[in-house]
């Protein structure tokens, strides 16, 4: 079972809304996720398909989670900020998770997907408190990841093999060139919204956090 709350995280002078979900079998202090939406301008928020089961593979290996809609989307005050602005949403997401006395520290985690992945990991790349990274359907037909290119921290990246979003020849690249420890997996049959296949992505979660285990401080 899972308990689940609405809150409203403060991001300078706006405020976001989310949706904290915490396993009732969570060992406390346990880990802490943050998760990314999709592109707000094509219907992306916090209740996508994907956030969802992004939120089901980690609950299930004990996260607490954070979903939350980036600035101007849904009730989060604010105006779109063509993923310059959102940094900040998720820094203060993180802020709302690393502060909850549930959560250790230590074992923080971000995870988006699409638009959600270029931000997230962006803003992971800036901040030291994630040690575990997740990015589903990177959009590497439209953004650069170069950043992942000296990313050590451990990080898994999915992507579907039919995905128009995220070719599968450059997302084979951007795998070959970003460091251990990493897990890449493409999904056969799969395109970008991964609807009807979202349990492929809660095997792929629980897979890479059992093979990348948080480690307490």
């Amino acid at each position: 079972m899972v308990s689940r709350e609405e809150v409203f995280i403060h991001c300078g002078g706006i405020v976001l809304e989310g949706v904290l979900e915490i396993p009732e079998d969570a060992q406390v202090p346990c880990p802490g996720g943050v998760i990314c939406h999709p592109h707000p301008s094509f219907g992306g928020n916090m209740h996508n398909n994907v956030t969802r089961a992004i939120k089901n593979g980690l609950v299930r290996r004990g996260l607490i989670c954070l979903r939350f809609n980036f600035r101007g989307t849904g009730q989060s005050e604010g105006t779109h900020g063509n993923g310059i602005d959102e940094l900040e949403d998720v820094r203060a997401a993180l802020d709302f998770v690393d502060k909850l006395p549930q959560v250790d520290s230590g074992m923080l985690l971000v995870a988006g997907y699409s638009f959600g992945c270029w931000v997230g990991m962006r803003a992971a790349a800036r901040d030291h408190r994630p040690t575990r990274l997740i990015g589903i359907s990177p959009p590497v037909n439209s953004y650069n990841f170069s950043f992942l290119k000296d990313e050590i921290r451990p990080k898994l990246l999915v992507a579907g093999d039919r995905d128009f979003v995220c070719s599968k020849k450059p997302f084979l690249e951007l795998l070959e060139e970003i460091p251990e420890p990493k897990m890449g997996v493409v999904l056969p049959g799969i395109d970008h919204f991964h609807i009807g296949r979202e349990q492929d992505l809660v095997a792929e979660i629980e897979t890479f956090l059992d093979r990348y285990p948080f480690q307490k401080k």
